[in-house]
């Protein structure tokens, strides 16, 4: 009889012992997969691992990968269609013609919730959306509502430079659970912007784009999106002003004298029609080297993102290089 109960704890032993090491190499590849990455491991996230998220003001947490996301920005539609993804909700000013042509044809149905500076909150709330995605400027007035409805992502959008926009684009694929997805789309959008690059033989020079409207010409110098991607590909910004869009008069523009000019006009007359008749204009070295481009605005100032800048080197390349 000893010998029989001495059997069974060697058993109970063996199969204890057992059970404990299969338990440590199972959590010791969990963890070696998060400290490679910095990040809860794919098998984490889809076990229903926490997605923790630094944004502008802090720290947000998910309990798992958003389903319905409501974004209240154009450029962030341009990221989440680049990683297959739908948003449930846009605030797209009721006008889906702001949208980017290629941002546009991957987007499914929508709803609208409005204007980007004054989302409906109540369509909002309706969507019943997992994540919110807002802008810190343009929504510092609503955020804690936006918070009451849903998890709420603020990123500075609206004032953000190029290499801002590619954290932020980095941000949302984090909040997706598509981090190695919008790593590869990164990438990918790199060797885009250089093989464009190579198609672009002079950069030397200033270049300013400019929102263009009927009451003013709204300059974008280096701190703005547009502005800040061009001068990463090797041109100069002449406006060297702290503000991301300066409000310029034809007198201050002749000051910077831009040697390219490119107009976003909001509409189909602007300021510059009648710019057009004063003798300051003629004289600026864009105009008399008959290098005053016209692109959309959409591609160029309102999808902040990967698209949209891959669609501003593309233009480029095709008015200013070979």
């Amino acid at each position: 009889m000893p010998f029989i109960r001495t059997s069974k704890f060697y058993v109970l032993a063996l199969i204890a012992a057992l059970a404990f090491t299969l338990a440590a190499c199972g959590n010791s590849g969990n963890n070696a997969g998060s400290a490679a990455t910095g990040q809860p491991s794919q098998e984490a996230a889809a076990s229903g691992g926490k997605i923790v998220i630094n944004d502008e003001l802090g720290t947000v947490e998910l309990d798992k990968a958003p389903e319905k996301i409501v974004v209240l920005e154009f450029s962030y539609a341009d990221a989440l269609v680049t990683l297959g993804v739908q948003p449930v909700g846009l605030a797209d000013d009721d006008d889906p013609s702001l949208l980017m042509d290629e941002v546009k044809d991957k987007l499914g149905s929508y709803t609208s919730v409005g204007s980007r500076y004054e989302p409906n909150l109540e369509k909002i709330s309706s969507l019943q959306p997992d994540l919110i995605i807002a802008d810190s400027d343009h929504h510092k007035n609503v955020l804690d509502q936006l918070k009451a409805i849903a998890p709420t992502i603020v990123l500075n959008d609206h004032l953000a430079d190029y290499d801002m926009a590619l954290n932020n684009y980095m941000v949302i694929a984090k909040a997706l659970g598509k981090e190695a997805e919008g790593q590869k789309r990164l990438e990918e959008h790199k060797a885009t912007i250089e093989a464009e690059k190579q198609k672009i033989k002079e950069t030397d020079y200033a270049i300013l784009p400019a929102v263009v409207n009927p009451k003013g010409f709204f300059a974008q110098s280096d701190h703005s999106f547009a502005g800040s991607f061009l001068t990463s590909i090797g041109y100069s910004d002449p406006v060297k002003n702290e503000e991301a869009y300066p409000q310029l008069s034809l007198e201050q523009l002749s000051e910077t004298n831009p040697q390219v000019i490119v107009l976003l006009p909001t509409e189909e007359k602007t300021i510059v029609n009648e710019w057009e008749a004063n003798p300051l204009w003629s004289k600026l070295d864009a105009v008399s080297g008959n290098k005053v481009l016209t692109a959309e605005r959409r591609n160029w100032s309102l999808s902040r993102g990967l698209i949209g800048s891959e669609h501003i080197i593309k233009d480029i390349a095709a008015q200013l290089g070979e």
